[in-house]
């Protein structure tokens, strides 16, 4: 959104810029980097006369319930972090509000991060990378240990110090276990290359999801490329679920590591003590305890009873009889799954994974991929879904592949994704636009409004057939009944030309089109 108030841009620009001084105590200095959650700055403490790194989170401290919501995920990823001393965990000192918004204050890092280091000069080599590896299953291990989750383990979140020592950071959406979840349901939240496919499908996510990343992390920093990127959001989605990684020939040795902490099923994962052994044997460079077994994948039997035969080898269709053998590799290796593991009931999560994707479709358990257009819905013929990924400086983009007709029920939802409606000045944002103080920031250029009732930043959307069609608010999640034929059209409340210049970022949503009979 462009004001066209050219010296009250500048002002707003010296206001938010470097030389503030947050809590009457952290100069800030220059942006060390930008993110979905924050911007980072470069600081110094002047109580204690040492540097440090500020992190200005995108989340007003006073708002609506969204934004106590997201107020309240940022000050427990705080607590997690501080709680965890290590030495390759960023370290948090402190926690203040200031110009109504929320800072942590963290160790200052002097160093890339592992994605700039890969961009930079190429992949590790699998020796590097395991040595990497060690240091962040390491960090990972304390994080745990103290009840919480990162989320988004990947390059991009891997400092490296002077001394090349990995620092794990930027736990923006960790969740804690000890209280109410605190995610919007329906909203993929992270990097979707380096996103377990259990937190895809929207099933329950733990330690061993953070595994997955760092599997997809290890593979990426020795290939230079993720295992799991594809060129649309929805592709990248389906290749978590139900796709096996591709995985570069200069893994060499570390990757039946990867192969390993990458398996679909979160319990068919190793344990942290098993990958710890064999990466400190490839850091070591020592021979490979031997190749991997097929992974395997129990279910239930009629008498809901397991025995040690009842599998599904992946790859296969046929299930094993519980009297017939399965074939095995001669030689096992450290990154079996444990005892444990393998006698644990199966679970609906696990049973969901052996029945190789069926009963996805008939239960529900792909509804994280129905959110994305990924797959088709196949429960009522007469429904069609889609997935459309909203530009903010585009203006009114129509829905491909959802066609309506009067009497159609359509239900536009939200995914994912943050916008801002001004990425000079403004935060960034998600559909429902922003909160009523930040949107007055706008004033000056309120006739931009497609929707002058709505703020800057909401989802709308059209039903482009007739010229006195109401735009509709969508927020997070919108359902109608078409009044006419038309097209769905979707865009950011910021009329498009001059007014969307200086728009940034975009949201994925969801669209659903029943066919009335």
């Amino acid at each position: 959104m462009i004001s066209g108030d050219g010296d009250h841009q500048a002002a707003t620009r010296s206001e938010h810029g470097p030389g503030r001084l947050i809590a009457d105590r952290y100069l800030l200095h220059d942006v060390l980097g930008r993110g979905g959650m924050g911007t980072v700055w470069r600081a110094h403490d002047r109580l204690l006369d040492r540097p440090v790194a500020a992190k200005e989170l995108h989340i007003l401290t006073h708002g609506d319930e969204e934004h106590r919501t997201r107020l309240r995920r940022a000050t427990r990823e705080a607590r997690a972090v501080a709680r965890v001393p290590h030495p390759h965990v960023v370290g948090v000192h402190d926690l203040v509000e200031s110009e109504d918004r929320l800072w942590i204050i963290m160790e200052l890092v002097e160093g890339p991060s592992l994605a700039h280091r890969i961009a930079e000069t190429g992949p590790l080599t699998p020796q590097h990378t395991a040595a990497l590896g060690l240091q962040l299953l390491d960090a990972l291990e304390a994080v745990h240990a103290a009840g919480a989750l990162h989320r988004d383990v990947k390059p991009a979140n891997v400092l490296l110090r002077r001394d090349d020592d990995a620092v794990l950071t930027d736990f923006g959406i960790a969740a804690l276990d000890d209280g109410d979840g605190l995610t919007v349901t329906g909203e993929l939240v992270g990097s979707l290359e380096f996103m377990a496919p259990e937190r895809v499908t929207g099933s329950q996510a733990g330690p061993a999801s953070d595994l997955w990343s760092l599997g997809a992390t290890l593979a990426t920093a020795c290939a230079g490329q993720s295992p799991f990127r594809r060129p649309a959001a929805p592709a990248t989605l389906h290749a978590v679920a139900y796709e096996e990684p591709a995985l570069a020939e200069r893994l060499g040795p570390l990757r039946p590591i990867v192969e390993a902490l990458l398996r679909k099923s979160p319990s068919e994962r190793p344990s942290t003590e098993r990958v710890r052994s064999a990466l400190r044997r490839v850091a070591a460079e020592e021979p490979d305890a031997g190749p991997l077994p097929s992974a395997t994948v129990r279910t239930l039997r009629p008498s809901h009873q397991l025995t040690d035969a009842d599998t599904v080898t992946r790859g296969q269709a046929r299930l094993v009889p519980s009297r017939e053998t399965v074939p095995t590799a001669q030689h096992t290796t450290a990154l079996q799954p444990s005892k444990d593991q393998s006698h644990r009931p199966p679970g609906p999560k696990r049973l969901w994974w052996a029945l190789a994707g069926a009963a996805v479709l008939v239960a529900g358990v792909g509804g994280g991929l129905f959110l994305t257009g990924a797959l088709p819905i196949k429960e009522n013929p007469k429904t069609k879904a889609t997935s459309q990924v909203v530009q903010s400086a585009t203006g009114w983009q129509p829905v491909t592949g959802a066609s309506v007709r009067r009497g159609d029920l359509v239900t536009v939802r939200f995914v994912s994704g943050e916008w801002t409606a001004d990425y000079r000045n403004m935060p960034m944002t998600g559909s429902a636009g922003y909160d009523a103080d930040t949107d007055k920031r706008l004033d000056g250029a309120k006739d931009c409004k497609i929707k002058p009732e709505a703020p800057f930043g909401t989802l709308l959307a059209v039903l482009d057939g007739d010229k006195n069609s109401p735009v509709h608010v969508v927020g997070r999640k919108l359902t109608f009944r078409a009044a006419q034929d038309g097209t769905l059209k979707l865009g950011m409340n910021d009329a498009t030309g001059v007014c969307s210049q200086d728009n940034r970022g975009a949201l994925t949503v969801q669209v659903r089109v029943t066919r009335h009979p």
